[in-house]
């Protein structure tokens, strides 16, 4: 039995492992549109495949890899997807379902999980996938590291975690909250604790752009007198 691959088709992570601003989410979100098929990471057998309130559409596989259990949970993925029952064995590869946007979820995306151990609800087995995906995902590497000088050079934007909500808005003009047609969403800072983005341009005086995965690329307005912290 091999180690754990990619589990699905593309790398666009857009929410870490037990991140400062998400010290909760025990795993790692892999977003993007479109179709995208979901792996098996490893030989297993599937423990479980249901809909779930928060996980929406998801399977659960075992593992045994040089004599240590590991369980997987592939999470929100598309509605009628699924393709394994309880108790099947699956191989490595093999397509398990179809990204989604099912359950406690804010926009198509897969949370992937990898537990030392068996799952279980206070997720205290829970380990860090990309510390296991990347020891035979030379691709995911490269793209970790530079993603990290990248964001060195850049500034990050905070947003306090006691803001029940913060206006996103479209690029196209200037960020004006009465005016409705260029509202792009609302983010939820509160509920996540806080949230933090990487910051791409300042396109107008205390208004920043940055990447969000509910809405893509977007303005926002951080003038000192919300609480933003930029630095």
């Amino acid at each position: 039995m091999g180690n754990f691959v990619w589990p699905t088709d593309t790398r666009r992570i857009t929410s870490g492992f037990r991140t400062i601003d998400r010290p909760t989410h025990h795993g790692i979100d892999i977003a993007e549109s479109g179709m995208h098929p979901i792996f098996a990471s490893a030989d297993g057998q599937v423990s479980r495949s249901y809909l779930s309130d928060s996980y929406g559409e998801c399977i659960f596989i075992e593992h045994l890899i040089d004599g240590q259990v590991y369980e997987t949970v592939y999470a929100h993925m598309r509605t009628g997807s699924r393709l394994c029952r309880v108790g099947e064995q699956v191989n490595q590869h093999t397509q398990i379902g179809v990204m989604g946007d099912t359950g406690d979820s804010y926009g198509q995306h897969l949370h992937f999980e990898v537990h030392k151990g068996k799952w279980n609800a206070r997720k205290t087995n829970a380990v860090d996938p990309l510390m296991y995906v990347e020891k035979i995902d030379k691709v995911s590497r490269t793209n970790k590291i530079i993603a990290t000088k990248e964001e060195k050079k850049t500034k990050t934007l905070f947003l306090p975690k006691d803001a029940l909500t913060w206006t996103v808005y479209k690029l196209n003009k200037p960020p004006v909250k009465k005016d409705k047609d260029n509202w792009a969403g609302v983010l939820k800072p509160s509920k996540y604790g806080g949230l933090q983005y990487d910051i791409l341009a300042t396109p107008y005086q205390n208004v920043v752009t940055i990447q969000t995965r509910d809405f893509g690329k977007v303005n926002i307005y951080v003038g000192i007198e919300t609480g933003a912290i930029v630095r």
